[in-house]
């Protein structure tokens, strides 16, 4: 006889296995330092080559900021050498451009060679070695400013929070010739001042995350400006890789319709790889049977469907996932051999992340009233 209609909640308790759970022991990374900067250096042709005095430390992050007062933004185009990646870039009203270029896990080097795409312009840069950077994905947050209005104050800010602590931020400036200055804002120290060619680049040291980050330098006289900013994170090394799940997780509830049914739930877990070592990992899950005390439902009831990821304070990188779905969570009376879940390709999932697992309950029409609970076991492993 097919039980009557009723409210049927079916929850299940979802619990981190320490064991499983791979912590090597590695010292903590500092925060990002300013290591050395090069002269400011400009030509009128069309290349620029920025230089450091000394070379720089293998695996350090190099920024170049470069500025073409002269140049027009709507067609000129600079290019960067082998290795290099546009941060950000502005101008100021068509003049310009002026941009943030990086190079992430640098050889050891005391030049590079930028093309300006506009021979005869008056180009301007200046190139800075940092130490303590992320070597993959370093680049976190981003802005730019276009002003036409002339004005003796001058700002930028990101266009989002800064997610990191320890990061070191990047501002350059392009404004009109003839300047007597450009005061960097608090808290920033001057990488290259040359007002009166219409050329400033300052930096930051671990700015306060979870904000966004301005500078506003002032200016004497007032200018029309373009000014671009760019913030970049310490690495992802400080320890090994470890996971946090929630205490419980609920299905939500249905009424028994004499049908077979299914609902469902959702569990979000951190995973956090603080190794450095771009080795990936791989979440695996098991469980009890979901039972109300008396009744069980198929050891095959649970169906995972998918899972989704999104950067948590500190991420380095998000991770690639290539598990395909559905995946049936493996169930018994003892929890059987687990199942992977969810990945990271090697090279990505660096730093803490949310990773939301979507699962499916299948309800059979012959299933009994009552609450029922399974024990799920998270764990994760290296290697993708």
């Amino acid at each position: 006889m097919r039980p009557s209609p009723s409210w049927a909640r079916f929850a299940c308790v979802a619990a981190a296995a320490a064991s499983a759970v791979l912590v090597s022991a590695q010292s903590a990374s500092a925060a990002a330092a300013f290591v050395r900067k090069g002269p400011e250096v400009s030509t009128a042709g069309a290349s620029l080559t920025l230089t450091l005095s000394v070379a720089s430390t293998a695996g350090d992050l190099l920024v170049a900021t470069i500025s073409d007062v002269n140049g027009n933004c709507a067609t000129d185009t600079m290019a960067g050498p082998s290795g290099w990646t546009r941060a950000a870039h502005s101008c100021r009203s068509s003049a310009g451009p002026v941009e943030i270029w990086y190079r992430a896990n640098a050889p050891s080097t005391s030049s590079a060679v930028f093309t300006t795409g506009s021979s005869g312009s008056s180009t301007r840069g200046q190139l800075s070695e940092f130490s303590g950077v992320a070597t993959s994905s370093p680049l976190d947050r981003t802005g730019t400013a276009n002003v036409t209005t002339a004005s003796t104050s001058l700002s930028v800010s990101t266009s989002a929070a800064i997610s990191a602590t320890g990061e070191v931020a990047v501002t350059a400036y392009n404004t009109s010739t003839g300047m007597t200055s450009v005061t960097p804002g608090s808290g920033w120290t001057s990488l290259a001042s040359d007002p009166s060619s219409g050329f400033t680049t300052d930096y930051r040291l671990n700015p306060s995350s979870g904000s966004t980050l301005t500078e506003t330098a002032a200016a004497s006289p007032q200018t029309t400006w373009g000014a671009v900013i760019a913030t970049f994170k310490p690495p992802c090394s400080a320890g090994g890789l470890s996971l946090v799940a929630p205490a419980s997780a609920t299905f939500t509830a249905l009424t028994l319709n004499g049908a077979d049914q299914t609902t469902t739930g959702s569990v979000v877990l951190t995973p956090d790889d603080e190794r450095g070592s771009g080795a990936g990992w791989n979440i695996t899950g098991t469980s009890t049977t979901v039972s109300n005390g008396t009744q069980s439902l198929s050891t095959t009831a649970t169906t995972t469907t998918g899972g989704s990821s999104s950067a948590a304070t500190g991420n380095c990188s998000l991770p690639t996932n290539s598990v395909s779905y559905p995946v049936t969570l493996p169930a018994g009376s003892i929890p059987p051999t687990a199942v992977k879940l969810f990945n990271a390709a090697s090279s990505t999932g660096s730093g803490p992340t949310n990773v939301t697992l979507s699962f499916q309950l299948a309800v059979p029409a012959n299933a009994y009233r009552g609450t029922y609970t399974s024990t799920w076991t998270f764990a994760i492993v290296s290697g993708p």
